[in-house]
């Protein structure tokens, strides 16, 4: 790439160069061809003046009068009568008569009118001079001309392009070591990048990272974003390792269970009674791997769009009386004051099942991690384009560097490790919101500490 773009930058640099020369050979040029033709017209002027003002004795005395004068001796003046005659020629001394003979009037036929005259022309001489002619027309009906031999531009400026052509191969040389060099230090990041991927492919190395450039620029970006990508898909792989042992975690307690109690029902083949109860035993444990199982595809599909939704108009305030009371056997039991805060109806458009899933969730986790004589809210109120339920409680809290893994499927924290659960409330409720449209998120409960969870669900359903 580095050599490419350094063949590339000499390519531009080449045509860019041309362009320029270009432009100043043209430009060099037009000033020399108008200064000479500014020198010719002044001097047909001056002597059209003096035929205007004396006739041709005039013209004749001015021109011997000026004689020895380089400016003048260099001119070719001659006067030419209506038919096409010469009536009056000054040649200089290094013309030639052939060359005399042989300028034309340019435009001009044989029966000529003076309005027709091109005034002034440049005619080739030879390969390295050529004739600048100026042309006025007179009073009594002839024409005067006046000329002067001048380099031929090809030839004059014929060392300048020389000149261009060695110099600017050697300018091309360097320009092209010069992009080349150029483009192998900007392109060092992209061979950085590159590298490490390779080396993350070779060796599965999740924690190789691109070293950062040290200025900045699109490529300093393009390895900042790499290097992103790199953690995200890294801290991805370990959440999904950390999710597998969870979940052979919690897979195999029961069914080691099941197992246990199936082989004791085998052992026990006179006694119906236990083998009854080591059957309803093993039903249990098999719905909870069922339940298990069917949360992780519910998240699953949430996760993905595809959990089916039945909406209705949903009244929040009766859904969250209706969870309360499911639990508030549970509350009594442990103690904890379950109180209700809905002081208004909130309606959404809502699936009611899966909704009631998600706050039932939330208010089992609340009674779960509060300790014995504590308190849980539970309150629905009505904001601006959205409801919100919030279940608060007087437990210990979520730390702050949890507070983005809880919601992973099958994730416990240390605190968490002592009761017993799936690990998929918390990351089913956030399945659920979202595939509503809405959103969930935890805080400090204040005053008195404990966790603050804020379900937030818009009123009708995202287009």
């Amino acid at each position: 790439m580095a050599v490419r773009l350094g063949v590339l930058y000499a390519v531009v640099f080449a045509m860019v160069g041309a362009v320029v020369f270009g432009l100043l050979y043209w430009s060099l040029a037009n000033a020399l061809d108008r200064r000479e033709r500014a020198a010719v017209e002044s001097w047909a002027n001056e002597y059209a003046a003096l035929y205007q003002q004396g006739g041709p004795a005039a013209l004749r005395a001015s021109m011997a009068a000026a004689d020895t004068s380089p400016a003048v001796s260099s001119l070719f003046v001659r006067v030419l009568g209506a038919d096409g005659d010469t009536v009056f020629a000054r040649v200089p001394p290094d013309w030639i008569e052939t060359q005399v003979k042989n300028i034309p009037i340019p435009g001009a036929p044989k029966n000529f009118q003076f309005r027709q005259y091109v005034k002034f022309v440049r005619i080739p001489r030879d390969a390295q001079q050529d004739f600048t002619v100026a042309t006025r027309p007179l009073y009594d009906g002839r024409v005067l001309q006046v000329a002067r031999s001048t380099d031929n531009r090809a030839a004059l400026l014929a060392p300048l392009r020389k000149s261009f052509l060695s110099i600017g191969a050697i300018a091309l040389g360097l320009a092209a070591v010069t992009g080349v060099l150029l483009a192998w230090r900007v392109t060092r990041p992209l061979r950085q990048v590159n590298e490490t991927a390779r080396r993350i492919v070779a060796t599965g190395d999740l924690f190789a990272r691109v070293p950062e450039p040290s200025r900045g620029g699109e490529l300093s970006d393009l390895v900042r974003q790499f290097n992103t990508i790199l953690s995200k898909n890294a801290a991805l792989i370990g959440a999904q390792r950390e999710t597998l042992d969870n979940l052979a975690h919690d897979l195999r307690t029961p069914l080691t269970r099941l197992r246990g109690t199936a082989e004791l029902a085998l052992r026990n083949e006179g006694n119906p009674s236990e083998a009854r109860e080591a059957l309803a035993d093993c039903v249990e444990e098999s719905e909870r791997v069922l339940r298990l199982l069917e949360s992780l595809l519910d998240v699953s599909a949430a996760e993905t769009g595809t959990l089916p939704l039945t909406r209705t108009t949903v009244d929040v305030g009766h859904l969250v009386a209706d969870v309360a009371d499911l639990y508030r056997e549970v509350a009594e039991e442990k103690r904890i004051s379950l109180e209700l805060d809905c002081p208004s109806p909130v309606q959404v458009e809502a699936d009611s099942m899966r909704l009631s899933q998600a706050v039932a969730n939330l208010v089992d986790n609340a009674l779960k991690y509060t300790p014995e004589g504590g308190r849980v809210r539970v309150a629905a109120r009505t904001l601006e384009e959205r409801c919100e339920v919030e279940v608060t409680d007087s437990g210990p809290g979520v730390p702050v560097e949890e507070r983005d893994k809880i919601w992973r499927r099958l994730y416990r924290g240390d605190a968490s490790r002592s009761q017993r659960g799936l690990g998929l409330g918390l990351s089913l409720v956030k399945a659920i919101a979202e595939a509503h449209g809405g959103a969930v998120a935890v805080d400090d409960a204040q005053p008195g500490g404990g966790a603050r969870f804020v379900l937030t669900l818009p009123f009708r359903a995202p287009a």
